[in-house]
């Protein structure tokens, strides 16, 4: 695997909470590449370090659900990229403003495209006005992805992700947003700099879990795009209220 590491100084990327949450579960399968997200975390941090199907944000009560960030810029890479669709995989930030976001160049950019695969990196300045912040996938880039039809895109915010296939209902929990990113925290393991894993499934979440590939279905195996991002400007200390966040939701 690729040296992660790299001397950022210090910096803020702060992981926001817009609303105090139950836990939410995620169905998770067998990779139809043969390879578990596991075995991807396991040898980029060391085995058992990241347990994949418990340390995601959101598999604790009180965790935040959905996230968000805020920072200035940040900094990733690409810890592995092993889907189908790799060669056309876009991944891009867009400014959270708490309502679905529409992707169209403003308030928003690429930071990994296609052709971009594991060791890639790239540093992104937000535009003026811009500190509130997600990230969004476009499966398979310009062409369909199974149960994910051009233009429909996969957010980590997974309230702004479609409800089941083609919004028909999910068919396994949680039921009330297709999760498509899961998030894990290893500040801990980049020396206290603010450093998040995002673990992509590239297919529809809901679509039936199969051991094999076909056109309605899922193997819900997150290791499609994996990605390390980690703050390089530090933020001013006082953030947005958990109150006016908690309200921009209507909770």
């Amino acid at each position: 695997m690729h040296n992660l590491v790299r001397g950022l100084g210090c910096a803020m990327l702060a992981l926001l909470l817009a609303s105090s949450a139950h836990a939410f579960p995620v169905t998770f399968g067998t990779s139809w590449d043969g390879i578990s997200l596991q075995s991807v975390l396991d040898a980029e941090y060391g085995v058992g370090v990241i347990d994949a199907q418990n340390d995601y944000i959101g598999a604790n009560s009180g965790d935040p659900d959905p996230v968000y960030w805020e920072d200035l810029g940040i900094y990733g890479i690409i810890v592995r990229e092993v889907a189908g669709y790799s060669p056309q995989n876009t991944f891009g930030w867009y400014k959270e403003t708490f309502s679905p976001p529409v992707i169209d160049g403003v308030d928003d950019g690429v930071i990994f495209a296609g052709p971009a695969g594991a060791g890639a990196t790239a540093s992104i300045v937000f535009p003026s006005g811009v500190t509130t912040f997600s990230f969004y996938l476009n499966p398979n880039g310009p062409l369909d992805s199974i149960n994910a039809p051009e233009p429909e895109l996969f957010f980590v915010n997974r309230f702004y992700n479609d409800l089941g296939v083609s919004g028909g209902g999910g068919v396994h929990v949680p039921t009330d947003g297709d999760v498509q990113c899961l998030v894990y925290d290893i500040t801990d393991l980049r020396g206290g700099v603010p450093t998040f894993v995002l673990a992509w499934e590239d297919l529809d979440y809901s679509g039936d879990i199969t051991p094999s590939s076909c056109n309605h279905c899922t193997d819900n195996d997150y290791q499609d795009f994996v990605v390390e991002i980690s703050a390089m400007s530090p933020v001013d200390a006082q953030a947005v209220s958990f109150s006016k966040l908690k309200s921009s939701y209507g909770k």
